[in-house]
């Protein structure tokens, strides 16, 4: 009998403890933890910069104007995403998963392409990758979008001068994703830059026209008030130019010319298959 009584007290002790650690185990030490990082759904309404972790402020309304012409102009989806912290997601993993579950790019063409930018902070190192559509793959290849991030991007990034460095991004990506220069063009050490100049110039040429002629009849003035869209004059075309072409020096009062078309509509359906490359600080 005390046998079978001390058999019942130890099974009860070692229940005792095993419900112990199951709550301890449920509820977690009682120490802070990270909140579970998720893939932030499709903005409402739709924009194409969504600057999740304020490192560009007023200036992604800019932003957000030249890459809404440029999507009118050229049916080129860019769209800018900025974050926090990436959770355990790696930063290829977090921009594809953006350009699939918010559809960036056109169903037909899969001419998306997703900037991502996780500065530096509390959460980790800063990282930046590029994503591209299928259809942009061989239009900016893995190499190119490498080069374009830890050339063109980190160096101002590494200064804590994030809209100068995406800015300075978009300056090459943009003008390759149109096709107005090739991945060959651009890749050898320095002789690719007046071409990319060039074919910028062009690209902005053409957003000016689809601007002028959006904005016809509209009674819109250089340096007016905010229109429909919600934005304002903000960061000027002629600005961009020449802050990307002069490395990125904006400081001071933004240019007046307003550009950029009407409302976005939204993303297309557009699909990603693993192309693009990226780098951290």
């Amino acid at each position: 009998m005390k046998t079978e009584k001390k058999t019942l007290e130890v099974k009860a002790v070692l229940k005792s403890v095993f419900s112990f650690c199951f709550v301890f185990l449920l509820l977690g030490s009682g120490l802070p933890c990270r909140a579970e990082v998720r893939i932030p759904p499709a903005p409402r309404p739709p924009r194409l910069v969504n600057d999740f972790a304020g490192v560009l402020g007023r200036d992604a309304l800019g932003v957000e104007r030249i890459l809404r012409a440029f999507n009118d102009s050229t049916s080129n989806q860019i769209t800018v995403v900025t974050v926090p912290d990436l959770g355990s997601y790696t930063a290829s993993r977090f921009a594809y998963e953006i350009g699939e579950q918010w559809g960036v790019g056109n169903k037909k063409y899969n001419n998306g392409i997703v900037v991502l930018i996780k500065p530096k902070n509390e959460h980790g190192s800063g990282q930046a990758f590029i994503a591209t559509g299928y259809g942009l793959e061989a239009a900016l290849p893995d190499a190119v979008c490498k080069r374009i991030v830890e050339d063109e991007m980190i160096p101002f990034f590494k200064q804590d001068d994030y809209l100068g460095g995406l800015l300075n991004g978009l300056r090459v990506i943009m003008p390759l994703a149109a096709g107005e220069i090739s991945a060959k063009e651009y890749m050898p050490s320095g002789g690719g830059i007046v071409a990319v100049v060039v074919a910028f110039v062009l690209i902005l040429l053409v957003i000016g026209m689809v601007s002028a002629a959006s904005k016809k009849g509209r009674g819109d003035r250089f340096g007016g008030p905010h229109d429909g869209d919600g934005l304002g004059s903000g960061l000027g075309t002629w600005w961009l130019l020449s802050s990307a072409m002069n490395g990125g020096n904006h400081g001071g009062s933004w240019g007046s010319f307003s550009n950029g078309s009407g409302a976005f509509g939204g993303f297309g359906g557009g699909s990603f298959g693993g192309g693009g490359a990226g780098g951290s600080w």
